[in-house]
Protein backbone atom coordinates (compact mmCIF):
# COMPACT_ATOMS: atom_id res chain seq x y z
CA UNK A 1 0.00 0.00 0.00
CA UNK A 2 1.32 3.44 -0.87
CA UNK A 3 1.97 6.06 1.78
CA UNK A 4 -0.74 8.43 0.46
CA UNK A 5 -3.32 5.64 0.49
CA UNK A 6 -2.36 4.66 4.03
CA UNK A 7 -2.54 8.30 5.18
CA UNK A 8 -5.96 8.64 3.59
CA UNK A 9 -7.21 5.49 5.36
CA UNK A 10 -5.81 6.73 8.69
CA UNK A 11 -7.88 9.91 8.35
CA UNK A 12 -11.13 8.21 7.34
CA UNK A 13 -14.01 8.57 9.78
CA UNK A 14 -16.85 6.07 9.64
CA UNK A 15 -20.49 6.80 10.42
CA UNK A 16 -21.78 3.53 11.85
CA UNK A 17 -25.41 2.52 12.34
CA UNK A 18 -25.84 0.60 15.61
CA UNK A 19 -28.99 -1.50 15.91
CA UNK A 20 -29.74 -2.79 19.41
CA UNK A 21 -32.14 -5.72 19.58
CA UNK A 22 -34.44 -6.47 22.52
CA UNK A 23 -32.21 -9.35 23.71
CA UNK A 24 -29.21 -6.98 23.90
CA UNK A 25 -27.37 -8.06 20.74
CA UNK A 26 -25.94 -5.18 18.71
CA UNK A 27 -25.41 -5.06 14.98
CA UNK A 28 -23.01 -2.56 13.39
CA UNK A 29 -23.29 -1.36 9.78
CA UNK A 30 -21.11 1.25 8.09
CA UNK A 31 -23.46 3.80 6.55
CA UNK A 32 -21.07 6.52 5.39
CA UNK A 33 -17.42 7.45 5.45
CA UNK A 34 -15.73 10.83 5.34
CA UNK A 35 -12.20 12.16 5.14
CA UNK A 36 -12.70 14.82 7.82
CA UNK A 37 -14.66 15.38 11.00
CA UNK A 38 -16.77 18.18 9.53
CA UNK A 39 -18.19 15.98 6.77
CA UNK A 40 -18.64 13.01 9.12
CA UNK A 41 -20.52 15.28 11.53
CA UNK A 42 -22.82 16.42 8.71
CA UNK A 43 -23.64 12.81 7.87
CA UNK A 44 -24.17 11.98 11.55
CA UNK A 45 -26.57 14.89 12.11
CA UNK A 46 -28.51 14.10 8.92
CA UNK A 47 -28.88 10.40 9.77
CA UNK A 48 -29.93 11.21 13.35
CA UNK A 49 -32.53 13.72 12.11
CA UNK A 50 -34.00 11.18 9.69
CA UNK A 51 -33.99 8.33 12.20
CA UNK A 52 -37.34 7.50 13.81
CA UNK A 53 -36.37 4.08 15.20
CA UNK A 54 -35.47 4.06 18.90
CA UNK A 55 -33.43 0.86 18.42
CA UNK A 56 -31.05 2.54 15.96
CA UNK A 57 -28.32 5.02 16.79
CA UNK A 58 -25.42 6.42 14.77
CA UNK A 59 -21.87 6.76 16.01
CA UNK A 60 -18.54 7.95 14.64
CA UNK A 61 -15.45 5.75 14.53
CA UNK A 62 -11.90 6.38 13.35
CA UNK A 63 -8.85 4.13 13.29
CA UNK A 64 -8.45 4.53 17.06
CA UNK A 65 -12.01 3.60 17.96
CA UNK A 66 -15.30 5.25 18.74
CA UNK A 67 -15.70 8.99 19.17
CA UNK A 68 -17.27 9.43 22.58
CA UNK A 69 -18.60 12.96 22.47
CA UNK A 70 -21.94 14.62 23.07
CA UNK A 71 -20.99 17.74 21.15
CA UNK A 72 -18.70 17.50 18.17
CA UNK A 73 -16.23 20.33 17.88
CA UNK A 74 -12.77 20.75 16.44
CA UNK A 75 -9.94 20.74 18.94
CA UNK A 76 -6.34 21.26 17.97
CA UNK A 77 -4.13 18.56 19.47
CA UNK A 78 -1.34 19.67 21.75
CA UNK A 79 2.06 17.99 21.88
CA UNK A 80 1.13 15.86 24.90
CA UNK A 81 -1.93 14.41 23.07
CA UNK A 82 0.29 13.29 20.18
CA UNK A 83 2.51 11.16 22.42
CA UNK A 84 1.61 7.51 22.93
CA UNK A 85 1.77 6.22 26.50
CA UNK A 86 3.94 3.13 26.99
CA UNK A 87 3.88 1.17 30.21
Amino acid sequence: MFKNERDKMDKTILVVEVTTYSHGLRQYNIKKHAENLDKASEYLVALNNLNDDSNITYELFNRLGQFDVEKIEKVEPNKKQLELPFN
